[in-house]
């Protein structure tokens, strides 16, 4: 099952439950349509701290809203968090 979160206005992370790695790829890329070729990042083998970590980033139809919206704070030190 693959699941997307929001890093920021322009990039996503989508988890696969299938494989247990977290792809990061541009927002405008569908999450079915995410491969190892066009992913910007691969995170492999990951930890419970990790997806806990990916399970508190904000979603993503939050990417639409207007800045204001976005809590850009929040997700970059997720995605701090996420790639230590």
């Amino acid at each position: 099952m693959l699941t997307s979160k929001a890093l920021s206005k322009k990039l996503t992370a989508t988890y696969c439950t299938a494989t247990n790695s977290i792809l990061v790829h541009k927002a405008n890329v569908q999450r079915k349509n995410v491969y190892a070729n066009n992913a910007q990042k691969i995170i492999r083998n990951v930890t419970q701290q990790q997806l806990q970590t990916f399970n508190a980033l904000p979603a993503t139809h939050l990417q639409n809203a207007k800045a204001k919206a976005f809590p850009q704070q929040l997700a970059q030190t997720l995605m701090q968090k996420l790639f230590a």
